[in-house]
């Protein structure tokens, strides 16, 4: 089993208090691979950053790509991983 780790930039959709946007992400993408395999059997992502700005107002949102939802909270104008 060999497993890769990049740095990839995604488009995405964010959602939540009223607003919707598409917006440009950056996350590290990590594949897994049977022996010798060239196509990934698991695809996961993590430090997922949204790229551009918004006037969006505090509050929790739904970050949307690649078939993956993050739950989000933007606190003094910065997304931030909404933790359980």
């Amino acid at each position: 089993m060999t497993v890769t780790k990049e740095i990839v930039p995604l488009g995405g959709v964010l959602r939540g208090e009223g607003h919707e946007r598409k917006c440009r992400i950056k996350a590290w993408r990590h594949a897994m691979f049977e022996d010798e395999a060239n196509t990934p059997i698991r695809l996961t992502y993590s430090r997922c950053e949204i790229e551009d700005a918004d006037e969006f107002p505090d509050g929790d949102y739904v970050l949307e790509f690649d078939g993956h939802k993050v739950l989000l909270i933007r606190k003094a104008g910065q997304y931030l991983p909404k933790c359980a």
